[in-house]
């Protein structure tokens, strides 16, 4: 008999005061690669104009990121955490999905996976 233990894939980022879970699955890991592709597009955008609202468009990229890729409380929490700091609470963000793909991709070792199957 071949019993099979059903994979976690949920990969927790703990802040200390809090946890946010991100689900590894399919559609958020695409939704992952978007925002960050996203984000750095449009950081580079903000940050060569000296449009007053830049801040404000900011705050609300990383917000709208935030919830993507989390919940609509995500952001609510982290910019607490860093103390209602727009750059800071951007700064986890990027923190955030650099270690989730780190996790992600040790989770999924595809040479262990080639080693087991013979390649």
């Amino acid at each position: 008999m071949v019993v099979i233990k059903k994979r976690d894939n949920v990969i927790p980022v703990d802040f200390g005061e809090f946890k946010l879970e991100f689900v590894a699955n399919d559609e958020n890991i695409h939704k992952m690669e978007k925002v960050g592709k996203k984000l750095k597009k449009e950081g580079e955008k903000l940050a060569k104009t000296e449009d007053d609202k830049a801040f404000d468009t900011l705050k609300g990229l990383v917000k709208d990121s935030w919830s993507e890729l989390f919940d609509t409380e995500a952001f609510d929490k982290v910019y607490s955490f860093s103390n209602e700091s727009t750059v800071d609470t951007m700064a986890y963000l990027l923190e955030a999905i650099t270690g989730v793909i780190s996790e992600w991709e040790k989770r999924n070792n595809t040479d262990a996976l080639k080693k087991y199957l013979g390649d």
